[in-house]
């Protein structure tokens, strides 16, 4: 005899960097396993695709999470986790060393409770995905957002210094090159030409584009609390899932 099947809620939320509604269901007993395994391994990597993992499994309507700029997924998370287990978390906060100049720093712990609904993608008014490199040519990049596989891809490799690093996560998210004139298709290019398309780039070209990564949309929430010892008012910008979670 078959057994009875449990009808779970269905939810809807909205994709901060293309505004498309997605349907989703709670995660279950199954995702949580998921999760808590890619946790025990306490990698962050493996955190991040079991968290794409989940998202694909509890999405209603189809959904690539592997497109998923990472803010995108990130942001997904918050809800998800919010509707499974509670819209609510518990954080302990403390005053950075030399927070109060004037006393001695307490290091006290207080407790403070997150609404995990409240925490939403930033964005920033002036960031573009279109950089233009030269104005008098009008040679610019237009860039994707990093996805989580493109992140990890980019410092896979061992023995590469930070630049490298940086320039592979640039190629990684090139959508197209142009000028006045024409449109140059990524797949029309070798990796080996675009990566010296990016080491031929004065320093202040360069810059344009690394600023595209620190000004990109993210998850950022700012919490202002009292310190319950010293009575001290504070306040902390979680950023990113790991200052939310711990992962």
């Amino acid at each position: 005899m078959a057994l009875p099947k449990i009808t779970n809620p269905i939810f809807e939320l909205t994709l901060p960097s293309t505004g498309q509604s997605v349907k989703y269901r709670p995660f279950l007993v199954k995702e949580q396993k998921i999760l808590l395994f890619a946790l025990e391994s306490q990698d962050q990597k493996s955190t991040l695709l079991a968290i794409k993992q989940i998202i694909t499994n509890c999405s209603i309507d189809e959904l690539d999470a592997d497109k998923l700029p990472i803010f995108d997924l990130e942001y997904f998370f918050m809800r998800l986790r919010a509707k499974s287990i509670g819209e609510n978390v518990e954080l302990q906060m403390r005053h950075p060393t030399g927070y109060n100049s004037n006393s001695e720093d307490c290091g006290h712990a207080t407790q403070v409770t997150l609404e995990l609904l409240n925490v939403e993608v930033v964005k920033s008014e002036t960031h573009s995905d279109k950089i233009i490199l030269d104005e008098a040519s009008g040679i610019g990049i237009k860039l994707k957002y990093p996805t989580v596989d493109m992140a990890n891809s980019a410092e896979a490799v061992d023995g590469k210094n930070q630049m490298d690093v940086a320039t592979d996560a640039i190629v990684s998210s090139i959508d197209y090159i142009f000028d006045k004139d024409t449109v140059y298709s990524k797949a029309d290019s070798t990796k080996q030409e675009l990566v010296e398309f990016i080491e031929n780039l004065s320093q202040d070209q360069y810059l344009k584009l690394t600023k595209f990564f620190e000004s990109m949309p993210k998850l950022k929430h700012k919490i202002v609390w009292t310190c319950g010892k010293c009575q001290c008012k504070d306040e902390t910008t979680l950023e990113g899932l790991s200052s939310f979670f711990g992962f």
